[in-house]
């Protein structure tokens, strides 16, 4: 595990130079590691709204819960629509179940400030004591998974121990790390149908099933995986 953390840090540095090194592309392009569970024990999940951790790594949430490592969700808000708080918040305990992974906070109210969201991040971090936190990419066309993205990249910059992993919901990113995921492909799909009102103008099935194989493809593995940039928490806002 240890010699794949600086297989990582090395892929890293060629993902800082092709966004920070304009005029020399050179010795940007690398192949993603691809590893059966991520490094670290403890993982805190900040999923925006309370179906992105299904749709964006659910997959490896479940390999990681059957490892044995220890795992944590905060949901910061729940989503308004034609349908009331009581069915969604429904939907949000089957899904829970579905999974299996009990340890969710859940704010039951529109998305917060940045304060809040600081605030209520740095309780996590402060209580679970994660080591690799998960949170959506900034490459993500959703402005509260930005939101959420900055918000922990500002708790994490002087911070030299903990690892982040950003994963992908509705934008696509540049992975240094692959995790497959056949054997947990279908529960996550599962996971995700629980999620019914949500998927009234999206196929959140449709799509997964479509991102997971070509992630499995691309990295010449059979089946599906999810994709992640993986980098300790310190390198966030120097990075983008």
């Amino acid at each position: 595990m240890h010699s794949a953390s600086l297989e990582l840090k090395f892929i890293t540095e060629k993902i800082r130079r092709r966004f920070g090194v304009m005029d020399s592309l050179e010795g940007t392009t690398w192949d993603p590691k691809v590893m059966e569970v991520p490094p670290g024990n403890r993982f805190l999940v900040i999923s925006p709204h309370p179906d992105d951790d299904a749709i964006g790594c659910m997959g490896t949430l479940l390999k990681l819960r059957d490892n044995g490592s220890e795992l944590r969700t905060l949901y910061p808000s729940i989503q308004s629509g034609n349908f009331t708080q009581d069915e969604r918040i429904s939907e949000i305990n089957a899904a829970i179940r579905e999974c299996d992974i009990q340890n969710c906070r859940l704010n039951k109210s529109s998305f917060p400030n940045a304060a809040d969201l600081k605030d209520m991040i740095s309780d996590e971090i402060l209580t679970f004591q994660p080591d690799t936190i998960l949170v959506p990419s900034p490459f993500e066309n959703h402005d509260e998974h930005l939101r959420a993205f900055h918000a922990v990249a500002d708790l994490l910059e002087n911070n030299n121990e903990i690892n982040v992993m950003m994963y992908e919901v509705w934008g696509a990113l540049m992975p240094n790390l692959v995790i497959p995921i056949s054997e947990t492909m279908e529960k996550k799909l599962s996971v995700i149908r629980m999620h019914g009102t949500q998927m009234e103008d999206i196929d959140y099935v449709r799509m997964v099933r479509g991102i997971n194989e070509y992630r499995a493809a691309m990295n010449r593995l059979e089946g599906y995986a999810e994709s992640f940039i993986y980098m300790p928490g310190k390198d966030l806002k120097k990075m983008f």
